[in-house]
């Protein structure tokens, strides 16, 4: 059985390191980021089991995903090419070529390609551009049929798939590379993070993202040269790259510049850079993002399209009665404790701790590193068997008893590691609730972020991972922490269509 040193050692190396090359983030991002059923399709296309050369010149381009993208909403196709699309195009087998057979074609391109600047002009497709028009019919109104452009709306669609992927970095590096886009905000000619730290501050300060945890105090008091800096960087990226990740491009830009190391996971190196700034949570997001972009480990590389299968068919297996959620401690329940130890041991895998390290007793240990490859691939106790046990166990929980277990979540959190941390001798500090995003709770007192999604902001694309996980659970899943922030609307009454609206309000009146 592989070990967790392993995973240790491969962060390490990671952390350490001076710099990464341009772009390295980019690779390691969308891939997680694709759905279920293009885990197989896109493979195909690479290896050429699915045509993706829509308009026969013997390459793929943006050009073949436009023309297919036409296709898909009316707009007029060269008979030929028109021919080739109904032929090949119904690359998810559902016995038509529609708008999902484009999406797919498109986030395919963007997975191995990355969006260009040069990609976001009508005048990159000025040889297949057409007007059309579609009928649109508002009830209670009239029908009308507005005239479009193809590369307009061809253009929006790239925006919205690189958002969903987060395949624009390398747009957002072509924009600072030329000088566009100036993250350097602070002026002093490097951009660092010193400049990163301010970014963060003006996005909290915008809220365009929060964590539920943070004080209300009065933010640092920024000069307002650097803020305006800030707003035209945002502002930027916003209307003329129509990117929605800023602040994690931001970071990302900032790593492979400088490279990362464990200072800049402490509190204290922002209070450094600007006094008063480190309580504001910089640290914990870089933390938490580092090990996703980071995990050179297969103990911790996360791959969301894979995670949402392999969940459901667990589900299905415990459904069943297959199988059981296992008893990590051995205590003969399967409660509360189970899912607290989950936590730890997750916080032991992305801290790269090892047995001696940990306050889990060391049969408990011994369960997560030894007998936990909850999904067959080989590696016990991962990332994917850790977020699977903690969905599980959230889901197998009945209203009467989340109420019961739940409604203290931190406390009783807090109070078994510190009983833990006291059996072994060993420190507790790192399991600090303040370290980890806030715990699956009933308690309608306990104050909701919005984070849907878990990427450290709070923006529109929280309220769609809920719609999502609404509309289509069996594609897309939140985990327990998950639920709990996006629980913002009736807090207690779990995850419904008001907490959607609720976010997106909020937005609204902070804009």
């Amino acid at each position: 059985m592989k070990k967790l040193t392993a995973a240790a050692a491969a962060i390490a190396t990671a952390l350490n390191a001076a710099a990464l090359s341009a772009n390295a983030m980019f690779e390691n991002v969308p891939a997680g980021r694709i759905w279920d059923e293009e885990i197989e399709m896109f493979p195909m296309m690479e290896n050429g089991d699915l045509v993706t050369d829509i308009d026969g010149n013997g390459s793929f381009d943006l050009t073949d995903c436009a023309l297919f993208f036409g296709y898909t909403v009316s707009s007029e196709t060269d008979e030929t090419i028109a021919e080739n699309i109904a032929s090949i195009g119904d690359y998810d087998n559902n016995g038509e070529v529609d708008r999902n057979d484009a999406e797919h074609l498109i986030r395919f391109y963007l997975l191995n390609n990355g969006l260009k600047i040069k990609d976001l002009s009508s005048e990159s497709y000025t040889d297949i551009d057409r007007q059309y028009t579609v009928e649109i019919n508002v009830p209670c109104h009239f029908d009308s049929m507005p005239e479009r452009s193809l590369s307009d709306d061809f253009i929006d669609e790239l925006s919205i798939q690189s958002n969903y992927l987060m395949a624009s970095y390398p747009t957002f590096c072509e924009a600072e590379l030329s000088g566009d886009l100036n993250c350097d905000v602070n002026g002093d000619g490097t951009y660092d993070y010193a400049d990163l730290n301010y970014l963060w501050l003006y996005g909290y300060n915008q809220h365009f993202f929060m964590f539920s945890s943070l004080p209300d105090e009065e933010k640092p008091a920024v000069p307002e040269e650097i803020t305006e800096r800030c707003k035209a960087a945002y502002d930027y990226v916003s209307s003329e790259l129509m990117i929605d990740w800023f602040y994690e491009y931001a970071e990302m830009y900032c790593i492979e510049k400088n490279g990362v190391t464990s200072k800049q996971f402490d509190e204290a190196y922002y209070d450094s850079l600007l006094e008063g700034s480190g309580k504001f949570a910089l640290a914990k997001c870089l933390r938490f993002n580092c090990n996703e972009w980071l995990s050179n480990s297969e103990y911790t590389e996360y791959n969301g399209a894979l995670f949402n299968r392999e969940f459901t068919d667990y589900w299905k297996i415990l459904e069943s009665g297959e199988a059981q959620l296992p008893d990590t401690d051995g205590d003969g329940v399967i409660g509360i404790t189970d899912l607290f130890n989950t936590i730890i041991y997750s916080e032991d895998l992305q801290s790269a701790s090892g047995a001696d390290a940990s306050v889990l007793p060391k049969n408990v240990w011994k369960f997560f590193s030894e007998n936990c490859d909850i999904n067959g691939n080989g590696l016990s106790g991962d990332v994917h068997d850790l977020k699977i046990l903690d969905l599980a166990y959230s889901f197998n929980i009945s209203d009467e008893e989340t109420d019961e277990l739940y409604g203290s979540f931190q406390e009783s959190y807090s109070a078994y590691v510190e009983m833990l941390a006291d059996i072994n001798g060993i420190s507790s500090v790192k399991y600090h609730p303040e370290k980890l995003s806030p715990a699956c709770t009933s308690d309608v007192d306990v104050e909701r972020s919005g984070d849907a999604n878990s990427d450290g902001n709070v923006d529109l694309s929280d309220a769609v991972k809920i719609m999502q996980a609404l509309a289509n659970p069996d594609r897309y899943q939140l985990s327990c922490t998950e639920r709990f922030n996006g629980d913002v609307n009736n807090t207690g009454d779990g995850i419904t269509v008001g907490d959607a609206q609720m976010i997106q309000t909020r937005l609204l009146d902070q804009g």
